[in-house]
């Protein structure tokens, strides 16, 4: 881990815990912990190659090439931003995404969540894409 937690209120380190799930979901290949993770109907923005693409979360996860050959992963690479009320919540988080162990590309989202029935779910995502500058 990249950041402290340090400070982090009892809701903001669930947030955080559930975009950690996640991302995590990306390397161990599990695309059915990762929509257990979402609102299905909630919606993302993607910026690739400046311009957006605006799907579902669902349509997220069905993006990512979980039969891809090389070793896939997404951390968070810097200190987050979270921000909760009552039952809505924000996290900016900058990340860094792994081809085989190489840095691919890096960015930044920005997720939004809704605490339904006690336990925190991805209601909306927003991210960039760039070259690392190396």
């Amino acid at each position: 881990m990249k950041y402290s937690t340090t400070g982090f209120t009892d809701d903001e380190l669930a947030v955080i815990t559930v975009a950690e799930k996640f991302l995590g979901g990306i390397a161990k290949r599990d695309k059915v912990a990762m929509l257990s993770l979402i609102l299905p109907s909630g919606g993302a923005t993607l910026i690739r190659n400046d311009a957006p693409i605006s799907i579902t979360l669902v349509g997220v996860v069905e993006r990512i090439p979980f039969d891809y050959p090389q070793k896939m992963s997404e951390i968070i690479s810097a200190q987050p931003t979270v921000r909760v009320d009552r039952d809505i919540a924000m996290a900016w988080t900058p990340y860094e995404f792994y081809m085989d162990g190489v840095l691919h590309h890096v960015g930044t989202n920005i997720w939004s969540f809704w605490k339904k029935d006690g336990k925190w779910v991805i209601s909306g995502l927003a991210d960039n894409s760039r070259t690392p500058d190396v």
